[in-house]
């Protein structure tokens, strides 16, 4: 039988506070029966307002009991199915009756329908006396009372103006939603700000890196420790202050504009530079900065610091000398050597410029050259500082007060006086033929004193170079064939037969002279240059050009080895050409440092990469529970029933678990990598270690949802009884995370726990069904942040840590870890520790759980400042027939265990006001020595239990408390 559909319309008369059920939280507004009976008085249509569950708002006018079907048959008037219908479309109610309906969207989606009717056409041949009536009248026309006929053109103008009405009404739904949206994302926001706040604040502190927050003026915000180490300010001097005035030399600071602009454009820096320190001293620093938003919504800027002083240094004086080489002895004027030499020098000589004085033949001038000039100027000996260099034949370095002195005393005039001045006698064939140096005029400029030395090494190569290029081509052939040079000198004829090598060649190649003389040199080859690049190298050389590459040669000893060279023909004076020239040197360790440097950044791009993907799914891990326990916890209100509190409450335990196992991952990692994670010794039987695994094992299985799975545990069947000596907690932790992998990868089939004992050995084993693990890929699972796929993180969850940190416990319990698996049909992990004391068949008497809760227990005492912590104790305790007394301080627990003789318990919080726990403890165990007390604390760090158990407490305990783990202690020492 079909519906009334006006029964169904009637069914709700919807009030203010109701919800629509498809999108939560979009309310209909109080006033929308009146809102609709003006639509239906304006218009002479009755309307009504349907949601997906048939609730309903009608204005005036509509049909409470039409003498009509519906024409869809049985069921809802409208159902979800719809949704995708946006469209309008027509209700026929009867022959006659008709209606419109018109989706109401909200983000494009339909939350229900906007119904237009009842309706009568005028062309329905059932009301012809009504619609001549209408004809002649011109005026409005209803069908027992209510039912307007309407002509095509009034059912249109009524639709369109419906039209108009349902695209108000639904903006004012999207509105409401879109507000109830935007307050729940600020909450959770403000939460996750909270979080992130504290854990960067002592990232911030503690980093090892120098930090420094800038405000978009420039100025300083904040700076952590390393910061003001390695600059070697306080705070107080820094703070407020433009960064470009302290720290940024004069050369860099337009490149510290640039960045800055960068910065402010939402683009992050990443740059090698030079910054300087308070005391003028100039370092390498590797500088990252990046666009931050301050609480107040101030942009702002986070810059950090990498001291690279040292390691740039070691690098710049290996490139520098080598490119000033390759300056010195190529085909470049002397302008143009100096010019390209100050650009090789420019970060190592800050804001100061390079100059060159020569003097002039006639010894009674300076040819002076100052870096960017286009030609030297002539300078008279007496106006420079030069002349005090050629005269010592000594390399000075003067202050400003240093120059204004000797200006003084040597009437010395000049022009423009420097801040400092450093000058290098340059000496060639015993004589001084000028002076090379830098000369700085701006405060704050210093050169270190490896700057000094890479300088005073440069000026012998700049003397060279300077005698080279004022002697001709017979002179620049001795001149390169130095004995002394540095690299190796060959000279051939024009067929390359050997007429010269210098003593270098011999120790490079380990030839002798006369072994070489008349030979051609490709007795050096190695088999590893190709036969074009000789053949290019000929024919440039040949040709009267200069040709420089690399070559990997054999020396006598069959050892080989790389060396650059760089080829140049000697000409005659009629221009024809007579000799070859090689200059070679050996470059082995140059290559083999860059081969190292390569290494070096390829692993710590894989350690950055594999970084970023930590933390990355370390945010997925932590939110995935944060957002269950907020979520569940704002549903939690008076409007739920105790069965959906319940529900919400086990949900909320259980991400609050799954959070604290990630937590206590972070926590135990942090303790192994800052080596403060401490190993301690205990005997215990395995058959109680095998008994807490199986609890934790089927606890673990709830939580993963995997009650399908098969647990299985299998003591060693030879013995009954062994003991052993290891740390008990440290090795629970290892077969806790071997067992929880275990039943995550594991979808079908079985997970089983056993050990068995061979001499002084235990083995451990886990077993499982699970994924397995590809062979190439068993050593990678036991690194930090990996697992054995990048995407296992997205399939199963997890940080990457368990392993790690599980093979770093059994290291330091001088134990091992090994894994058999094979993909898709499981792994076998298995522990193996020299830890067995003693091993028999004799039968084990253990008292049980339930055996302690017959006995009489002793009355507890529980010394916690927190009221909601001491109702959680108390509500476990009260829970399984204990009796409970609170004392809020440490004193208060003194003076009640001082005054009551039926305390034979106390649980101690160590952070109490007034007076701590552990001194508690220790004014308790004067007067009651035997009286048990259990430490809790929510500082849960490695070494707090050692520190507890020193301080007289029985044992030890960790907040959040474990329901089992409590009363495993209380029945243990009870």
């Amino acid at each position: 039988m079909r519906k009334d559909p006006y029964s169904l319309l009637n069914s709700e008369n919807i009030s203010s506070t109701t919800m629509l059920p498809y999108y939560r939280g979009v309310e209909l507004p109080g006033n929308l029966s009146r809102i609709l009976t003006d639509f239906y008085n304006l218009l002479g249509c009755p309307a009504c307002f349907v949601d997906f569950t048939d609730r309903s708002v009608f204005s005036k006018g509509w049909h409470e009991k039409p003498n009509v079907e519906i024409c869809r048959g049985k069921g809802k008037l409208f159902s979800e199915k719809d949704s995708n219908d946006k469209g309008l479309r027509e209700i026929q109610y009867s022959d006659s009756c008709l209606g419109t309906w018109m989706p109401i969207l909200v983000k494009k989606r339909v939350i229900g329908y906007f119904v237009v009717g009842q309706y009568i056409m005028a062309s329905n041949s059932c009301v012809d006396d009504k619609i001549r009536e209408k004809k002649r009248t011109g005026d409005a026309v209803y069908l027992d009372g209510n039912i307007r006929i309407l002509s095509q053109k009034e059912k249109t103008d009524i639709l369109h103006k419906a039209s108009r009405f349902v695209e108000a009404i639904s903006n004012q739904f999207t509105y409401v939603y879109d507000l109830k949206e935007e307050i729940r994302k600020n909450k959770e926001t403000a939460n996750q700000l909270r979080v992130q706040k504290s854990f960067f604040e002592n990232l911030f502190d503690h980093s090892p890196d120098a930090i420094l927050i800038l405000d978009n003026e420039d100025k300083v915000l904040r700076a952590n420790q390393e910061f003001l180490h390695l600059f070697e300010y306080s705070l107080e001097e820094i703070i407020d202050q433009k960064i470009n005035d302290f720290i940024i030399p004069e050369r860099y600071k337009n490149e510290q504009v640039i960045s800055l602009k960068n910065l402010a454009a939402d683009s992050s820096v990443d740059v090698t530079t030079i910054r300087q320190t308070k005391l003028g001293k100039q370092i390498h620093v590797q500088l990252r900065g990046k666009p931050i938003v301050l609480d107040d919504n101030q942009l702002a800027f986070c810059v950090i610091y990498r001291n690279l002083t040292q390691q740039i240094w070691n690098q710049k004086c290996q490139q520098v000398m080598l490119r000033i080489s390759e300056i010195l002895n190529s085909s470049m004027n002397s302008i143009a050597v100096i010019n390209h030499i100050g650009k090789e020098l420019q970060q190592i000589v800050g804001a100061g410029k390079l100059f060159l004085e020569l003097i002039s033949p006639d010894r009674r001038c300076l040819r002076s050259f100052i870096e960017n000039d286009e030609e030297f100027k002539e300078v008279n000996i007496s106006e420079s500082l030069s002349s005090l260099v050629i005269r010592e034949r000594e390399t000075l370095y003067l202050d400003n007060s240093q120059i204004d002195e000797l200006m003084s005393s040597n009437q010395i005039l000049l022009g423009e006086i420097p801040k400092r001045w450093l000058g290098i006698p340059l000496i060639a064939e015993d004589q001084v033929i000028g002076v090379f140096g830098v000369a700085c005029f701006v405060d704050g400029s210093e050169l270190n004193s490896e700057s000094i030395d890479l300088m005073k090494t440069l000026s012998v190569q700049l003397a060279t170079g300077v005698i080279k290029k004022t002697r001709d081509q017979e002179l620049r052939m001795f001149q390169r064939a130095l004995e002394q040079s540095p690299a190796s000198i060959l000279i051939t004829d024009v067929k390359g037969n050997i007429e010269y090598v210098n003593p270098k060649f011999c120790d490079v190649t380990g030839y002798g002279f006369k072994e070489v003389l008349g030979k051609n040199p490709r007795f050096l080859k190695s088999g590893n240059t190709s036969d074009s690049t000789y053949r290019e190298m000929w024919k440039t050389v040949l040709a009267g050009g200069e040709w420089h590459g690399e070559f990997l040669n054999v020396k006598k000893s069959n050892e080989l080895f790389w060396e650059t060279a760089n080829l140049s023909a000697v000409k005659d004076e009629l221009g024809r050409i007579t000799h070859i020239v090689s200059v070679k040197e050996d470059i082995t360790r140059t290559k083999k440092f860059q081969k190292e440097l390569l290494e070096s950044k390829n692993r710590a791009e894989e350690s950055d990469r594999l970084k970023s993907a930590f933390l990355a799914n370390m945010s997925h891990e932590l939110r995935t529970p944060l957002n269950a326990v907020i979520g569940f916890s704002n549903l939690c209100d008076e409007s739920l029933s105790i069965n959906e509190i319940l529900e919400f409450v086990g949900l909320i335990n259980k991400s609050g678990n799954q959070l604290l196992g990630i937590i206590e991952d972070i926590l135990s990692f942090t303790s192994i990598e800052s080596e403060n994670f401490q190993i301690g010794e205990e005997e215990f039987f395995m058959l109680n270690f095998l008994d807490e695994v199986e609890k934790i094992a089927k606890t673990k299985q709830v939580q993963e949802n995997k009650e399908c799975l098969g647990l299985q545990f299998k003591p060693d069947e030879n013995y009954t009884a062994i003991l052993v000596k290891s740390d008990y907690q440290r090795l629970m932790q290892v077969v806790t995370n071997l067992i929880k992998n275990a039943l995550k990868f594991t979808n079908e089939g079985f997970v089983e726990f056993g050990y068995h004992v061979q001499g002084d050995e235990l083995s451990l084993y886990v077993k499982d069904t699970g994924v397995g693990i590809e062979q190439g890929k068993k050593d990678i699972i036991f690194d930090k942040f990996r697992q054995a796929d990048d995407s296992i993180a997205r399939t199963f969850g997890g940080t990457g840590m368990g392993l790690a940190i599980a093979k770093k416990i059994m290291d330091m319990l001088d134990g091992s870890i090994q894994v058999e698996s094979e993909p898709n049909k499981g792994s076998i992990f298995t522990l193996k520790l020299n830890c067995v004391i003693s091993k028999s068949n004799s039968k084990i008497e253990m008292m049980s759980e339930n055996t302690l809760r017959t006995l009489n227990l002793p009355l507890i005492l529980v010394a916690e400042d927190e009221i909601s912590n001491f109702k959680l104790i108390e509500a476990i305790l009260k829970r399984n027939s204990y009796e409970v007394i609170r004392a809020e301080n440490g004193a208060e627990a003194v003076e009640i265990c001082r005054d009551n003789s039926n305390i034979s318990l106390v649980l101690m919080d160590i952070r109490m006001p007034i007076m701590d726990g552990l001194i508690a403890t220790k004014k308790i165990k004067s007067f009651k020595p035997n009286l048990p007390i259990i430490a809790q604390t929510a500082y849960a760090m490695d070494g707090d239990e050692n520190k507890a158990l020193e301080e007289g407490c029985n044992d030890y305990i960790s907040k959040p408390i474990r329901r089992d783990l409590l009363l495993e202690k209380l029945s243990a020492l009870l």
